[in-house]
């Protein structure tokens, strides 16, 4: 009877130790499937490189991770802006479409060239890729937009003289202007004058002598190089200059 009751106990004490072995390997396998993969999380951009002015574009990112689909991320954004004037950027909030691909639509106002930044934020990590889409011909509409911009003053002709001082003396300098061929009267011409590399810039307002021809004087405080900027602006419409440059002994 006693050995009867010892062998149910071994038994017992067997299988115990088989249902612990199990539970412990179980929690085991929910442990290892818990814990994140600190792989990091990619971001491929899918977005044209060229597109038309006003037409609907859509942009688009794949998130993976170790090569597989990640449809869990946290936030997707793609922010856009012209080239040059990223302070007026837009923001967009991206839908999931297909697996691990989030995309969302947009246009462009004018002809440039844009800068597309994707900021992905999925499992604790973060990327933000960017990429350039050209809208139209920015080239051709930058040079037609300065055409306009100066067709009132195409051809203005600026002779500055002369273009050699003396260091400490005062010297007079006139300047002749025509547009079209023919005199300037009536503008306001100044002279800047500065070395390369010089905080300080003088200011010389010149006096109309005669059509189209002004005169003022400068002193330049030691010799060197400098830089003579001559601008001439009249009204709205005419606003020209040349640089020259001065030599001072």
């Amino acid at each position: 009877m006693r050995q009867t009751v010892k062998r149910i106990g071994m038994a017992t004490g067997i299988i115990g130790l088989f249902v612990l072995g199990a539970c412990g390997a179980d929690e085991a396998t929910n442990s290892t499937e818990t814990v994140q993969s600190m792989e990091p999380v990619e971001a491929e951009l899918n977005v044209p490189a060229t597109a038309d002015k006003d037409e609907a574009v859509t942009l688009a990112v794949r998130v993976t991770q170790e090569g597989k689909a990640v449809d869990d991320a946290d936030e997707i954004k793609f922010e856009v802006w012209k080239n040059g004037a990223k302070e007026e950027s837009e923001m967009m909030k991206a839908s999931l479409t297909e697996d691990g691909v989030y995309e969302v639509e947009t246009t462009f106002a004018e002809e440039a060239v844009y800068t597309v930044q994707v900021h992905v934020t999925a499992r604790a990590m973060h990327t933000m890729p960017t990429t350039n889409v050209t809208v139209g011909h920015p080239e051709t509409a930058a040079e037609a937009e300065a055409e306009e911009d100066h067709h009132h003053h195409a051809g203005a002709d600026i002779v500055l003289d002369p273009k050699q001082a003396v260091a400490n003396e005062v010297q007079p300098f006139t300047v002749n202007v025509e547009i079209e061929h023919e005199a300037l009267t009536g503008a306001d011409v100044q002279l800047e004058v500065f070395k390369d590399g010089a905080d300080k810039h003088d200011w010389v307002k010149l006096e109309e002598t005669e059509g189209g021809s002004y005169a003022g004087e400068h002193t330049f405080p030691e010799a060197g190089t400098y830089n003579v900027q001559v601008h001439v602006t009249k009204g709205h419409d005419i606003h020209e200059h040349i640089m020259e440059t001065v030599e001072v002994k």
